[in-house]
């Protein structure tokens, strides 16, 4: 029927083989579009015929379509396309934070009338998010404007960016409202771009 039935969806796809998640980011488009095996790579196009996501994966117990279906938002394809062609390879900025979905009882104990934003479980040392001043317990609830209540949603927003990019986190903490710039970094806390353009054309002929 062409129903998008929820946006930011995490399906533990890309957990490792305990289960955990890892750093790979799951924010899908969920959709009753009929994917099958084979069709991963597809276009998911709206009734305008534009590109809004890359199908990916399907939730099915006999390995066929059963109703919901699972595509890459077209913002974070761009991206990637992006950064193959300039760099030969995907260019990711971390916050550096420990994370998790606000609950019911997490929101309560901070006073909150109901969940929302984004619950900041640890700080990684030297990360971007230490060098602006993000501690433990803080509430993310936007990252440049977009609001972010899940994880998957936070991800999304920052996978958007590179190491070196400025962001703006508006974030909660004791109650009051309060907003930081970072810049962002890699997985290595510096804010370097990594170059592979000469191997990624060698490796493509």
């Amino acid at each position: 029927a062409g129903i998008i039935s929820a946006k930011g969806r995490n399906i533990n796809l890309l957990a490792d083989r305990n289960g955990q998640s890892n750093t790979s980011i799951e924010s899908f488009i969920q959709t009753d579009a009929a994917v099958n095996p084979g069709n991963s790579g597809g276009a998911l196009v709206n009734v305008n015929g534009e590109l809004i996501g890359i199908n990916t994966a399907i939730a099915s117990p006999t390995g066929s379509y059963a109703g919901y279906s699972f595509a890459v938002p077209a913002n974070i394809v761009r991206k990637v396309v992006l950064d193959l062609q300039q760099f030969g390879v995907t260019q990711r900025g971390y916050l550096g934070v420990v994370i998790r979905t606000m609950d019911d009882k997490t929101a309560t104990d901070l006073g909150f009338d109901r969940p929302y934003g984004v619950y900041v479980d640890g700080v990684n040392k030297g990360s971007a998010a230490e060098d602006a001043g993000l501690k433990n317990k803080d509430v993310i609830t936007h990252i440049n404007g977009f609001p972010v209540n899940t994880s998957p949603e936070l991800q999304e927003q920052v996978a958007k960016y590179r190491p070196g990019d400025d962001i703006k986190v508006d974030y909660i903490r004791n109650g009051k409202r309060e907003t930081t710039t970072l810049k962002l970094k890699n997985k290595y806390n510096t804010t370097a771009s990594v170059d592979n353009s000469k191997g990624l054309l060698e490796s493509l002929g």
